[in-house]
């Protein structure tokens, strides 16, 4: 079967698993090409999801949910298209070069098909930085361009943040059956737009175990190469696209992070090093970017590391990071980001020396 026939219809209504067929919208936004809502389980009167959608001038419209447990999904849907609801479809898609990922897409009405997303960071890190997402259904090629998806997921994951305080979590959506819902997304139809516009912070959840690990592996790094004056900085108080990290320490110039990918939810060391790197170069602008990277080996273990140099002006950011294979499977990424100011932009603004070397060892020696 192909895409056409599976996907579903966009505007007034929304079939996404978790809503009853009387959930009701308790709170609607808009951000840039996005339309999105919140939904309450009338039966429970809990909250169960947040719905965004964007039309595109192929007449497709892709939407992205993310419910009370932040796990999350994207949707498609066409007027035109016409289905047996309730089937499957099995689905490729991919984030600019990425690599292929399989997935497998439900017809939940006529015109619309939902799609669950992988958890974990790569993906949604890809989804909410990327430029383009492919989807291929055997026969055809589908192209969405990612525009405002960074500040959209971080927008869904305050939609969820908020309204669970306000009205309790119905279950996710792995926790229920599927049931059709009027009233979705579309009660303010999506913005008629070409492209939705990209960057920010990942909604997947955080991993209580992980985010402590990742912690102590930071502060073993920092002890290790003599950092003081830094503040652990938690989640949603921090720049917008880190939230979502483990692990994050700053002290103005300085900002180090420590991140923990699990086995399975990541394609290669490479493709995390290439998106980490592009998202540099993305941020520089109209800067003069150079970077690089290079495989070595410190107190025993291989790292992956990796530069990039930003400089507009008189402001310089300087970023570095380090992968490398975690024992219990999967791997660390720790990164330290750099800001110098020159004279000319005010006063200056320099950390504390951190070598490169000193930082590789420290790295080296705080995974586990």
């Amino acid at each position: 079967m192909r895409l056409v026939p599976l996907l579903a219809v966009a505007g007034i209504f929304l079939l996404f698993s978790g809503l009853s067929s009387n959930a009701a919208v308790v709170e609607s936004f808009r951000l840039g090409g996005w339309n999105g809502s919140a939904f309450t389980d009338d039966q429970s009167g809990r909250f169960s999801t947040c719905v965004a959608s964007a039309s595109y001038k192929s007449g497709i419209t892709l939407y992205v949910q993310v419910d009370t447990t932040y796990n999350w999904a994207i949707g498609f849907s066409a007027p035109h298209w016409n289905m047996k609801v309730g089937s499957d479809f099995p689905l490729q898609y991919r984030i600019d070069r990425g690599g292929w990922q399989s997935g497998v897409a439900k017809a939940t009405s006529k015109d619309l098909a939902r799609m669950e997303m992988p958890q974990g960071g790569y993906i949604i890190t890809r989804f909410r930085r990327g430029r383009t997402l492919y989807v291929y259904d055997g026969a055809n090629n589908y192209q969405f361009r990612l525009t405002g998806t960074s500040r959209l997921m971080a927008r869904l994951a305050k939609c969820v943040e908020r309204n669970t305080a306000r009205y309790g979590a119905a279950p996710g959506m792995g926790d229920v059956a599927a049931a059709p819902a009027q009233g979705g997304l579309g009660n303010s139809a999506p913005a008629n737009t070409t492209t939705p516009s990209t960057t920010t912070p990942s909604v997947a959840a955080n991993d209580p175990q992980l985010a402590v690990e990742a912690t102590q592996a930071l502060f073993n790094l920092m002890g290790s190469a003599g950092l003081t004056g830094l503040k652990l900085i938690p989640d949603g108080q921090r720049e917008e696209n880190m939230n979502g990290l483990h692990a994050v320490a700053a002290n103005g110039p300085r900002t180090l992070v420590a991140h923990i990918f699990p086995a399975g939810s990541y394609t290669s060391e490479e493709e995390l090093m290439s998106l980490a790197v592009a998202d540099s170069q993305k941020s520089c602008n109209q800067g003069s970017f150079s970077s690089g990277t290079e495989r070595i080996t410190e107190g025993g273990r291989e790292l992956y590391t990796s530069y990039a140099n930003c400089e507009t002006g008189d402001h310089q950011l300087i970023e570095r990071i380090a992968i490398l294979k975690r024992n219990a499977g999967g791997v660390f990424v720790y990164g330290v980001a750099d800001t110098y100011v020159g004279e000319g932009g005010g006063a200056p603004v320099s950390p504390p020396e951190l070598t490169d070397p000193d930082f590789f060892a420290a790295a080296a020696g705080a995974a586990q």
